[in-house]
């Protein structure tokens, strides 16, 4: 009995010294108090200060940044922390200090450059490659198999996402007369020589991997007797987590972007810098380094790209969200027995095809190509195949590969070991 009276007397103090302790300050500054206004750089260095006071009016104005030599291409000065319009609610001390893009850079090895775009893909495939083992073991498929498959079809799925991309932006690869500087471009190599400091993937279509992995696993499936559809189940779960990664490899090289918000009309933006912004960061509620990592200066990839500076949307963003989304259901779905083998990449087909043609409505840097005089998204269109062939794959595993479904293996909701352990045949 004393224990619970202890406990209740130590909360009656707490609830009496909090409120005291709410109004206790000291700091509150009062009408005609001086208050200091700072401006740093981004080392924290001052650059000019304004002596105000309380209650008056303050002349503030924003000094001039020093240049920095160290600034990259993907970083350059955003705006101050505080708009122009707050200066004149300040009414105590306050620190004002610039916002910066990010770089694109991670880190520096002997003078080489590694790029987040790198780590965020080899991230994803990681990840991807982690669940994919982690399921072969359910599913009745050898994780050896799973790993050896892996370590050449990856590669070259990357090398089908290059040549996808290469297509598609074919004058920028191959002019002149020289086939083989061609043929290096294309390959990655800027220069047009085998310079491997100029060497850079800096071009890949998501597409490509995907029919390359998937044709590529037909025939390793095909020499290893494995059942192709619950390995294309795998490449489906992994296909979209590593998506989900690799996207961001987009937010730190501003790229893969939507519209100005708020659109423009006549050549000039219909929202102010400061509206832009906060559409993003309240309307939205998007985080503040994303909304800050949107502001793009025009040009920056191309004048019909950006053509003016402002808060661009980041649908780099919107997709990496809805390939998460997606990634959640597929897990639950191959845990549900009526789901027959292969409809994981249906779902894959018809979701991410889904998703993509909404992303490709607001994108500005699309990949196109002309048919009979139109002008065609090739993401569109590709993605409309997808969902097409999404829906005809669950039709046909339904149809032909009756009792081919996840009630064959263990772990499935409703599941009770051992009376649903998978059979030899199952496996």
């Amino acid at each position: 009995m004393k224990k619970p009276l202890r406990l209740i007397w130590v909360l009656l103090a707490l609830l009496m010294f909090f409120p005291l302790a709410g109004c206790q300050n000291d700091n509150v500054l009062q009408l005609g108090d001086p208050f200091t206004v700072t401006f740093v750089d981004k080392n924290g260095n001052v650059l000019d200060t304004f002596d105000c006071t309380v209650g008056e009016a303050c002349d503030i104005v924003a000094p001039t940044l020093p240049a920095d030599t160290n600034v990259m291409d993907t970083v350059y000065f955003v705006r101050w922390s505080l708009w122009e319009s707050e200066w004149a609610n300040i009414q105590e001390d306050t620190v004002i200090h610039p916002i910066y893009t990010y770089s694109n850079v991670a880190i520096s090895i002997g003078g080489r450059d590694i790029v987040f775009y790198s780590v965020f893909i080899m991230t994803g495939i990681a990840v991807a490659l982690t669940l994919a083992i982690r399921e072969a073991k359910r599913i009745g498929v050898k994780p050896d198999d799973l790993i050896d498959g892996f370590l050449w079809i990856v590669p070259v799925a990357i090398l089908g996402a290059r040549l996808w991309y290469v297509v598609f932006e074919w004058n920028s690869f191959f002019y002149g007369n020289d086939v083989f500087a061609s043929i290096l471009r294309a390959l990655g190599f800027s220069s047009g020589t085998l310079d491997f400091s100029s060497f850079g993937l800096a071009g890949l279509a998501i597409h490509g991997a995907f029919v390359t992995a998937v044709i590529c696993a037909y025939f390793y499936t095909k020499k290893r007797k494995i059942d192709i559809f619950k390995v294309l189940d795998l490449v489906a779960v992994g296909f979209i987590i590593a998506q989900a990664f690799g996207r961001w490899g987009n937010f730190f090289n501003l790229e893969a972007h939507g519209p100005i918000v708020g659109g423009m009309t006549d050549g000039v933006a219909n929202l102010s810098l400061e509206e832009q912004y906060n559409f993003l960061r309240y309307t939205l509620h998007l985080p503040e380094f994303i909304v800050n990592n949107m502001y793009l200066l025009r040009g920056a990839n191309g004048l019909a790209v950006e053509p003016l500076t402002g808060y661009y949307h980041p649908t780099f963003f919107y997709e990496s969200m809805a390939n998460l989304v997606g990634f959640a259901i597929m897990l639950v779905l191959r845990r549900i027995k009526k789901v027959h083998f292969g409809e994981l990449l249906s779902f894959y087909l018809i979701w991410y095809g889904t998703v993509r043609i909404f992303i490709e409505l607001l994108r500005t840097d699309p990949l196109t190509f002309e048919l009979f005089g139109i002008t065609f998204k090739s993401a569109i269109v590709t993605s409309s195949l997808m969902i097409i062939l999404g829906v005809l794959l669950s039709i046909f595993v339904r149809t032909k590969r009756k009792g081919q479904d996840y009630s064959t293996v263990p772990g499935f909701f409703e599941c009770k070991k051992p009376s649903c352990e998978p059979t030899e045949d199952a496996s």
